[in-house]
């Protein structure tokens, strides 16, 4: 605790940054919440405002928001101007519901993935898929897609499935669990000084107890 290191006060004083407003999900609070305390922290105020999710990422890489509160590892592969401030947030599960119980992943001829969230991308990127990718903007209409049986799958994030549709009946499709995947804080290279004060705000608040509260209050239940 005596080797607290802080920007410089002329640098930190006054200092907003900006970024998008994420679906709201337990996890959202949760990261905006700690980044919030994190940023507090070394000066500066974490603000969050209403912004296109679609364009939400092309617009932090171009610099007109600050950076993206939580995202997966690899988008600073395509996003060049992103910085990744190394402290994984959270942890969430990439799944695949299907309406075949016995076909794999690479046999089935067409699947709906979210657009704006990377994480099923990366994935079709690692493992190629022949068939049809069916880009839609919400996970109801992967959902409406898959039980009127107009996609043979979908890939989800299984805390927007449960934030968005807790009594979605997931028994009645076939379900796998492809990878999991940790979500990041990105700033935008402008601001990429912040990075190490940021990282160790974060490991401070995780010594400290603050993070794993952080996550009873909004993860555990």
């Amino acid at each position: 605790m005596c080797c607290v290191l802080l920007p410089t006060v002329s640098s930190a004083a006054n200092r907003s940054l900006q970024f998008n407003r994420p679906a709201d999900t337990p996890q959202a609070r949760y990261v905006i919440e700690l980044m919030s305390i994190a940023y507090s922290n070394i000066g500066y105020e974490l603000e969050v405002i209403d912004f296109n999710h679609q364009s939400a990422l092309a617009a932090a890489n171009n610099g007109i928001l600050d950076g993206q509160l939580g995202r997966i590892n690899s988008i600073s592969q395509q996003y060049k101007n992103l910085n990744v401030v190394n402290f994984p947030l959270f942890e969430f599960n990439l799944i695949l519901l299907k309406n075949c119980d016995t076909c794999r992943f690479e046999q089935l001829n067409n699947i709906a993935i979210q657009a704006g969230y990377p994480a099923a991308k990366s994935y079709l990127d690692n493992n190629p898929f022949i068939g049809e990718v069916i880009r839609v903007k919400s996970v109801t209409a992967q959902l409406n897609l898959l039980a009127q049986k107009k996609v043979d799958g979908v890939l989800l994030l299984d805390f927007l499935l449960k934030s968005k549709h807790p009594r979605f009946d997931i028994s009645t499709f076939s379900a796998d669990v492809l990878v999991p995947i940790r979500s990041f804080h990105f700033l935008h290279k402008r601001h990429k000084e912040l990075i190490p004060f940021l990282e160790q705000q974060l490991t401070l608040l995780e010594e400290d107890g603050t993070v794993n509260q952080l996550r009873d209050k909004h993860l555990n239940h």
